[in-house]
């Protein structure tokens, strides 16, 4: 539900952490004798280095570029998660209910359910109207398809609260905090 691969954003951070570091290091010998002379058996300095002008502006609008890239890069990723599961008006009332309603319903109805070890309830902004994604961790070896059957009665319940049907994209995950968890949950 979001717009964006969350590995290739990791990757991308990463590369650009690593030349920050690098970058900053390269300032930092250039500037500060201290961080020269830790680097100094590493890497090789030159005493002054000499930049044509012209060299310096392609820097400059490179940097420039990166920069502007960056800031779309992070202005147009999250794919819209919000706070707001519904707001309805009528006139000049307005109902706004909160994103806590829909947690607090999906885990009510999902607590007495035995594989169920966990769930999330975010709420995203997709084209305009509210969806809501459910992520229940299910027990290894725990029965997928009863569990899907309470969800599906969690979400009946959720949408007789509300008052009106929410969009809902169900997620059944496992994994190891799925077999380590014990079969008792304590609220």
């Amino acid at each position: 539900m979001t717009k964006s691969n969350r590995t290739v954003n990791r990757i991308i951070l990463f590369v650009l952490g690593l030349v920050a570091v690098v970058v900053g290091l390269a300032i930092g010998a250039g500037v500060l004798p201290a961080v020269r002379d830790v680097l100094r058996p590493y890497v090789t300095f030159p005493r002054s280095v000499d930049v044509p002008a012209a060299s310096l502006w392609i820097i400059a609008v490179v940097c420039a570029v990166v920069i502007v890239l960056s800031l779309v890069w992070v202005f147009t990723r999250g794919g819209g998660g919000t706070s707001v599961a519904v707001r309805e008006r009528s006139g000049d009332d307005a109902v706004t209910i909160n994103v806590a309603l829909v947690r607090d319903v999906m885990e009510h109805e999902l607590h007495g359910v035995g594989d169920v070890v966990n769930t999330k309830v975010d709420v995203y902004q997709v084209r305009k109207e509210r969806a809501a994604r459910v992520r229940v961790a299910v027990r290894r070896g725990g029965d997928a398809v009863a569990v899907l059957d309470a969800v599906d009665h969690a979400v009946g319940v959720l949408d007789r609260t509300l008052g009106r049907p929410v969009p809902v994209l169900v997620h059944l995950t496992g994994g190891t905090r799925s077999a380590l968890a014990k079969s008792v949950r304590v609220h």
